[in-house]
Protein backbone atom coordinates (compact mmCIF):
# COMPACT_ATOMS: atom_id res chain seq x y z
CA UNK A 1 0.00 0.00 0.00
CA UNK A 2 1.00 3.62 -0.56
CA UNK A 3 -0.37 6.11 1.97
CA UNK A 4 -0.01 9.78 1.07
CA UNK A 5 -0.52 12.69 3.43
CA UNK A 6 -2.75 15.34 1.88
CA UNK A 7 -1.73 18.93 2.58
CA UNK A 8 -2.79 22.21 1.01
CA UNK A 9 -5.54 23.07 -1.44
CA UNK A 10 -6.88 21.31 -4.50
CA UNK A 11 -3.77 21.71 -6.66
CA UNK A 12 -1.49 20.33 -3.96
CA UNK A 13 -3.85 17.42 -3.33
CA UNK A 14 -3.74 16.57 -7.05
CA UNK A 15 0.07 16.57 -7.09
CA UNK A 16 0.20 14.39 -3.98
CA UNK A 17 -2.30 11.89 -5.34
CA UNK A 18 -0.60 11.75 -8.76
CA UNK A 19 2.79 10.95 -7.25
CA UNK A 20 1.26 8.34 -4.94
CA UNK A 21 -0.67 6.77 -7.82
CA UNK A 22 2.47 6.29 -9.90
CA UNK A 23 4.36 4.81 -6.98
CA UNK A 24 1.42 2.53 -6.19
CA UNK A 25 1.30 1.24 -9.77
CA UNK A 26 5.03 0.51 -9.66
CA UNK A 27 4.43 -1.46 -6.45
CA UNK A 28 1.22 -3.15 -7.61
CA UNK A 29 -0.42 -1.52 -4.60
CA UNK A 30 -3.44 0.56 -3.63
CA UNK A 31 -3.47 4.27 -2.83
CA UNK A 32 -4.63 5.41 0.60
CA UNK A 33 -4.97 9.11 1.44
CA UNK A 34 -4.41 10.50 4.92
CA UNK A 35 -6.80 13.45 5.38
CA UNK A 36 -6.02 14.13 9.04
CA UNK A 37 -3.78 17.16 8.35
CA UNK A 38 -6.65 18.87 6.50
CA UNK A 39 -8.71 18.67 9.67
CA UNK A 40 -6.14 20.46 11.83
CA UNK A 41 -5.93 24.17 12.68
CA UNK A 42 -2.26 24.89 12.02
CA UNK A 43 -0.88 28.38 12.80
CA UNK A 44 0.08 30.41 9.69
CA UNK A 45 -1.48 27.78 7.45
CA UNK A 46 -4.69 28.22 5.47
CA UNK A 47 -7.09 25.41 6.31
CA UNK A 48 -8.22 23.53 3.21
CA UNK A 49 -11.08 21.09 2.59
CA UNK A 50 -10.66 17.60 1.17
CA UNK A 51 -11.47 17.95 -2.54
CA UNK A 52 -10.23 14.78 -4.25
CA UNK A 53 -13.70 13.30 -3.86
CA UNK A 54 -14.89 15.52 -6.74
CA UNK A 55 -12.75 13.49 -9.15
CA UNK A 56 -12.91 9.96 -10.53
CA UNK A 57 -9.66 9.04 -8.84
CA UNK A 58 -9.36 5.64 -7.18
CA UNK A 59 -8.24 5.73 -3.55
CA UNK A 60 -9.11 4.66 -0.02
CA UNK A 61 -9.23 6.83 3.08
CA UNK A 62 -6.57 5.81 5.59
CA UNK A 63 -8.26 4.99 8.91
CA UNK A 64 -6.77 5.24 12.39
CA UNK A 65 -5.71 1.61 12.43
CA UNK A 66 -3.73 1.98 9.21
CA UNK A 67 -2.07 5.19 10.39
CA UNK A 68 -1.14 3.54 13.68
CA UNK A 69 0.50 0.71 11.75
CA UNK A 70 2.89 3.38 10.44
CA UNK A 71 3.22 4.74 13.98
CA UNK A 72 1.27 7.85 12.98
CA UNK A 73 2.15 10.60 10.49
CA UNK A 74 5.24 11.98 12.27
CA UNK A 75 8.68 11.71 10.69
CA UNK A 76 11.17 12.01 13.52
CA UNK A 77 14.07 9.56 13.50
CA UNK A 78 12.53 7.65 16.39
CA UNK A 79 9.12 7.44 14.69
CA UNK A 80 10.64 6.05 11.51
CA UNK A 81 12.68 3.52 13.48
CA UNK A 82 9.73 2.45 15.63
CA UNK A 83 7.61 2.02 12.50
CA UNK A 84 10.13 -0.43 11.03
CA UNK A 85 10.55 -2.32 14.31
CA UNK A 86 6.84 -2.63 15.09
CA UNK A 87 6.01 -3.74 11.56
CA UNK A 88 8.98 -6.13 11.29
CA UNK A 89 10.30 -3.98 8.44
CA UNK A 90 7.04 -4.11 6.50
CA UNK A 91 6.30 -0.38 6.86
CA UNK A 92 8.43 2.53 5.68
CA UNK A 93 8.22 6.32 5.76
CA UNK A 94 9.40 8.75 3.10
CA UNK A 95 9.32 12.54 3.08
CA UNK A 96 10.61 15.10 0.63
CA UNK A 97 10.81 18.63 1.97
CA UNK A 98 12.56 20.13 -1.06
CA UNK A 99 11.12 21.59 -4.25
CA UNK A 100 11.29 19.82 -7.58
CA UNK A 101 11.76 16.14 -8.39
CA UNK A 102 13.49 13.48 -6.32
CA UNK A 103 14.68 10.80 -8.74
CA UNK A 104 14.87 8.25 -5.92
CA UNK A 105 11.13 8.51 -5.19
CA UNK A 106 9.97 6.19 -7.97
CA UNK A 107 12.55 3.59 -6.88
CA UNK A 108 10.81 3.03 -3.54
CA UNK A 109 9.49 -0.49 -3.08
CA UNK A 110 7.20 -1.82 -0.36
CA UNK A 111 4.54 -0.29 1.85
CA UNK A 112 5.19 3.43 2.30
CA UNK A 113 3.68 6.39 4.08
CA UNK A 114 4.81 9.38 2.00
CA UNK A 115 4.79 13.10 2.71
CA UNK A 116 5.69 15.99 0.43
CA UNK A 117 4.25 18.34 -2.15
CA UNK A 118 5.67 16.49 -5.18
CA UNK A 119 5.22 19.51 -7.44
CA UNK A 120 6.68 18.22 -10.69
CA UNK A 121 5.23 16.54 -13.75
CA UNK A 122 8.12 14.09 -13.56
CA UNK A 123 6.44 12.25 -10.70
CA UNK A 124 3.64 11.07 -12.99
CA UNK A 125 4.51 11.93 -16.60
CA UNK A 126 4.96 8.25 -17.47
CA UNK A 127 1.32 7.57 -16.49
CA UNK A 128 -0.13 10.83 -17.84
CA UNK A 129 -3.13 9.13 -19.48
CA UNK A 130 -4.04 7.39 -16.23
CA UNK A 131 -3.82 10.64 -14.28
CA UNK A 132 -5.93 12.49 -16.85
CA UNK A 133 -8.58 9.80 -16.53
CA UNK A 134 -8.44 9.86 -12.74
CA UNK A 135 -8.80 13.65 -12.75
CA UNK A 136 -11.99 13.80 -14.75
CA UNK A 137 -14.61 15.52 -12.62
CA UNK A 138 -17.71 13.71 -11.40
CA UNK A 139 -20.95 14.88 -13.01
CA UNK A 140 -22.41 16.22 -9.75
CA UNK A 141 -19.56 18.73 -9.46
CA UNK A 142 -19.55 20.04 -13.03
CA UNK A 143 -20.70 23.57 -13.79
CA UNK A 144 -24.30 23.80 -14.97
CA UNK A 145 -23.69 27.20 -16.58
CA UNK A 146 -24.30 25.99 -20.13
CA UNK A 147 -24.20 29.48 -21.62
CA UNK A 148 -20.77 30.19 -20.15
CA UNK A 149 -19.43 26.78 -21.19
CA UNK A 150 -20.66 27.40 -24.73
CA UNK A 151 -18.98 30.80 -24.81
CA UNK A 152 -15.67 29.26 -23.71
CA UNK A 153 -15.92 26.50 -26.30
CA UNK A 154 -17.05 28.72 -29.20
CA UNK A 155 -14.37 31.40 -28.86
CA UNK A 156 -10.60 31.56 -28.84
CA UNK A 157 -10.76 31.43 -25.07
CA UNK A 158 -7.91 32.32 -22.75
CA UNK A 159 -8.10 31.86 -19.00
CA UNK A 160 -6.22 34.21 -16.69
CA UNK A 161 -5.79 33.21 -13.07
CA UNK A 162 -5.16 35.83 -10.40
CA UNK A 163 -4.15 34.14 -7.14
CA UNK A 164 -4.30 36.52 -4.19
CA UNK A 165 -6.54 35.41 -1.31
CA UNK A 166 -4.41 33.68 1.32
CA UNK A 167 -1.24 35.01 -0.34
CA UNK A 168 -2.16 38.51 0.86
CA UNK A 169 -4.09 37.59 4.03
CA UNK A 170 -1.32 35.38 5.39
CA UNK A 171 2.03 37.14 5.87
CA UNK A 172 3.88 33.82 5.99
CA UNK A 173 2.35 32.76 2.67
CA UNK A 174 3.23 36.12 1.12
CA UNK A 175 6.86 35.82 2.24
CA UNK A 176 7.14 32.36 0.70
CA UNK A 177 5.05 32.65 -2.46
CA UNK A 178 4.89 36.29 -3.48
CA UNK A 179 2.37 37.57 -6.04
CA UNK A 180 2.45 37.63 -9.82
CA UNK A 181 2.93 41.26 -10.88
CA UNK A 182 0.65 43.28 -13.12
CA UNK A 183 3.60 43.41 -15.51
CA UNK A 184 3.57 39.61 -15.75
CA UNK A 185 -0.06 39.61 -16.81
CA UNK A 186 0.47 42.50 -19.23
CA UNK A 187 3.42 40.76 -20.91
CA UNK A 188 1.52 37.47 -21.06
CA UNK A 189 -1.53 39.07 -22.66
CA UNK A 190 0.59 40.92 -25.22
CA UNK A 191 2.53 37.76 -26.07
CA UNK A 192 -0.59 35.68 -26.59
CA UNK A 193 -2.19 38.42 -28.73
CA UNK A 194 0.88 38.44 -30.98
CA UNK A 195 0.71 34.67 -31.27
CA UNK A 196 -3.03 34.24 -31.76
CA UNK A 197 -4.31 37.60 -33.01
CA UNK A 198 -6.68 40.05 -31.37
CA UNK A 199 -9.90 38.03 -31.70
CA UNK A 200 -9.59 36.57 -28.23
CA UNK A 201 -11.99 36.15 -25.34
CA UNK A 202 -10.35 36.25 -21.91
CA UNK A 203 -11.94 34.62 -18.87
CA UNK A 204 -10.73 35.95 -15.54
CA UNK A 205 -10.59 33.62 -12.54
CA UNK A 206 -9.71 34.97 -9.12
CA UNK A 207 -10.24 34.83 -5.37
CA UNK A 208 -10.17 38.65 -5.27
CA UNK A 209 -12.74 39.95 -7.74
CA UNK A 210 -12.68 43.49 -6.31
CA UNK A 211 -8.96 43.82 -7.00
CA UNK A 212 -9.30 42.49 -10.55
CA UNK A 213 -12.16 44.86 -11.33
CA UNK A 214 -10.12 47.78 -10.05
CA UNK A 215 -6.71 46.90 -11.49
CA UNK A 216 -7.43 45.04 -14.74
CA UNK A 217 -7.63 48.06 -17.03
CA UNK A 218 -6.22 46.50 -20.19
CA UNK A 219 -8.26 46.79 -23.39
CA UNK A 220 -9.31 43.17 -23.83
CA UNK A 221 -12.57 41.34 -24.29
CA UNK A 222 -13.02 39.63 -20.97
CA UNK A 223 -15.49 37.95 -18.66
CA UNK A 224 -14.96 37.92 -14.91
CA UNK A 225 -16.01 34.56 -13.47
CA UNK A 226 -17.76 35.02 -10.13
CA UNK A 227 -19.89 33.08 -7.66
CA UNK A 228 -18.70 29.64 -8.72
CA UNK A 229 -17.43 26.82 -6.55
CA UNK A 230 -13.74 25.90 -6.49
CA UNK A 231 -14.36 22.84 -8.66
CA UNK A 232 -16.47 24.85 -11.13
CA UNK A 233 -13.69 27.41 -11.51
CA UNK A 234 -11.19 24.62 -12.02
CA UNK A 235 -13.35 22.89 -14.62
CA UNK A 236 -14.13 26.08 -16.56
CA UNK A 237 -10.46 27.08 -16.56
CA UNK A 238 -9.50 23.70 -17.98
CA UNK A 239 -12.03 24.15 -20.81
CA UNK A 240 -10.33 27.32 -22.05
CA UNK A 241 -8.18 26.78 -25.14
CA UNK A 242 -5.23 28.69 -23.69
CA UNK A 243 -4.13 29.53 -20.16
CA UNK A 244 -2.23 32.28 -18.37
CA UNK A 245 -1.64 30.82 -14.94
CA UNK A 246 -0.56 32.24 -11.60
CA UNK A 247 2.15 30.82 -9.33
CA UNK A 248 -0.52 28.42 -8.19
CA UNK A 249 -0.88 24.64 -8.40
CA UNK A 250 -4.61 25.22 -8.90
CA UNK A 251 -4.21 26.89 -12.30
CA UNK A 252 -1.17 24.72 -13.12
CA UNK A 253 -3.37 21.64 -13.03
CA UNK A 254 -6.24 23.28 -14.91
CA UNK A 255 -3.78 24.11 -17.70
CA UNK A 256 -2.20 20.64 -17.61
CA UNK A 257 -5.65 19.03 -17.95
CA UNK A 258 -6.63 21.38 -20.79
CA UNK A 259 -7.27 19.00 -23.73
CA UNK A 260 -6.86 21.55 -26.55
CA UNK A 261 -4.01 20.18 -28.68
CA UNK A 262 -2.66 23.59 -29.77
CA UNK A 263 -2.90 25.18 -26.33
CA UNK A 264 -0.58 27.96 -25.25
CA UNK A 265 0.21 27.99 -21.56
CA UNK A 266 2.08 30.87 -19.93
CA UNK A 267 3.46 30.65 -16.41
CA UNK A 268 5.56 33.01 -14.27
CA UNK A 269 9.36 32.71 -14.21
CA UNK A 270 9.34 32.71 -10.42
CA UNK A 271 7.17 30.09 -8.72
CA UNK A 272 8.05 31.40 -5.27
CA UNK A 273 10.13 34.28 -4.01
CA UNK A 274 13.72 33.56 -5.08
CA UNK A 275 12.75 30.21 -6.64
CA UNK A 276 12.74 29.93 -10.43
CA UNK A 277 9.89 27.87 -11.89
CA UNK A 278 12.23 26.13 -14.29
CA UNK A 279 14.65 25.14 -11.51
CA UNK A 280 11.97 23.10 -9.71
CA UNK A 281 10.71 21.19 -12.76
CA UNK A 282 7.36 22.99 -12.90
CA UNK A 283 7.55 24.05 -16.55
CA UNK A 284 6.32 21.25 -18.82
CA UNK A 285 7.63 21.14 -22.38
CA UNK A 286 6.25 23.91 -24.63
CA UNK A 287 4.89 26.01 -21.74
CA UNK A 288 6.10 29.60 -21.93
CA UNK A 289 7.84 31.39 -19.07
CA UNK A 290 7.22 35.11 -18.69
Amino acid sequence: MIVVRLMGGLGNQLFQYAAAKHLALLNNAEVFVDTTFLELDVPNTTKRPFELNAFNASFNIADDALLKSFHGPDFSTSDCLITKIKSFGNRNKYKFNEHGFDEDFLKLRGNYYIRGFFQSEKYFKEIADTIKSDFTIKADYLSKDIELIQKIQDTTSVSIHFRRGDYIRNLSAMEVHGLCSKDYYFKSIEWIKKELGSDLQFFLFTDDAAWVQKEMDWAINCTLIEKKSTIEDFYLMSLCKHNIIANSTFSWWAAWLNKYESKKVILPKHWMNNILTESVDLAPKNWILK
